[in-house]
């Protein structure tokens, strides 16, 4: 197995949180909140949709082999800790039960969407359907 695919994946994926995450902190610094809002909206999609996007980011399909697979498990417990990050912040800097629930769901429903859109986008539901 190489790593190469889920390294490039998960460490894309990583930057780009990194960078949504920077972008939030000096708009709030510069007093925009329009950026802002902005950042807070990539932070969430990228920490709720960061196992689909790592898949994406490192070339590969869902179920395509163990590099997808791993790419997939460690991209779902990262943005199950970036998602309960964010969550946490959102809450006043304070955690409760619900944060540990929404968490996984969260990341759940927003990878699964991407993962559909991404099929549907690339043809597979019309190509299962032709079978």
């Amino acid at each position: 197995m190489s790593w190469t695919k889920p390294v490039l994946g998960i460490g894309a994926t990583g930057l780009a949180f990194a960078a949504a995450f920077a972008l939030h902190v000096v708009a709030g610094a510069l007093g925009w909140a329009w950026l802002f809002g902005i950042a807070v909206v990539l932070i969430y999609l990228l920490a709720t949709g960061f196992p689909a996007i790592a898949l994406w980011a490192g070339g590969m399909r869902y179920r395509e082999g163990r590099e997808a697979r791993l790419t997939y498990t460690l991209g779902t417990i990262i943005g199950m800790g970036l998602t309960l990050g964010a969550l946490w912040a959102t809450n006043d800097r304070s955690f409760g039960t619900w944060t540990f629930v929404l968490a996984p769901v969260l990341v759940a429903l927003v990878s699964a969407l991407l993962l559909t859109l991404r099929a549907w986008r690339e043809g597979e539901f019309a190509r299962a359907q032709a079978r």
